[in-house]
């Protein structure tokens, strides 16, 4: 169950960073733009490396294949609104997240899935809300900056940051990070009647 959930999760928060990037191009120049690439790229192919390094246990070529093809998917598409050196820092992140990611996942053993899928989805949720606040943070600072201008020109005064809505952490944060915690706990549960199984007794079957 928690499986599914974190496939489904990294895929839309992918797509959502992605749709920003797109959205907020003009904001995101030079450095900026190229870590948002980077960032992005190197967490959202970490955490499908160790996703598809569990499904494909056993399988560690197929496993490490299917990461590349998404390292240079999500980098391009998520460096293709910037420039080309975005593109390039996407792709080259990912492609690292995306090696170690699935080497990581055919290494854990099966009785220690949940408790690697909550970590890896917990700092893919914490990644990808710092790049949220950032692009956020850069359209507000260049909207500070033009009312400033407006105002008074040689103020050199320079924007803060911008201010946190309780509500976007509610939804982009809290709210999957309980959901992740209900899934753990529901896939940890053992029926009535049946004697749940250790890591000892696995390994020694």
């Amino acid at each position: 169950m928690l499986l599914n959930i974190s496939v489904v999760m990294v895929l839309v928060y992918t797509a959502v960073c992605i749709g920003y990037v797109q959205i907020h191009r003009k904001h995101l120049l030079n450095m900026t733009g190229n870590m948002v690439a980077m960032t992005t790229g190197l967490i959202s192919n970490l955490t499908i490396g160790v996703i598809l390094g569990m499904m494909f246990a056993g399988d560690l070529v197929l496993s490490t294949g299917l990461s590349v093809l998404f390292c240079f998917a999500i980098g391009y598409l998520v460096g293709k609104p910037l420039h080309l050196l975005a593109v390039i820092e996407g792709i080259g992140g990912g492609i690292m997240g995306g090696l170690h990611g699935a080497m990581l996942g055919e290494m854990i053993p099966r009785a220690r899935w949940d408790v690697m899928l909550f970590i890896m989805d917990a700092l893919f949720i914490a990644m990808t809300a710092m790049v949220m606040y950032l692009i956020h943070n850069q359209k507000y600072k260049a909207r500070e900056a033009a009312d400033e201008e407006e105002r008074a020109e040689g103020s050199g005064q320079m924007p803060g940051l911008m201010p946190i809505r309780l509500s976007f952490w509610m939804l982009y944060i809290i709210l999957p990070v309980v959901t992740l915690c209900a899934a753990a706990i529901f896939s940890h549960s053992v029926p009535a009647g049946e004697v749940p199984v250790t890591g000892h007794e696995m390994h020694s079957m």
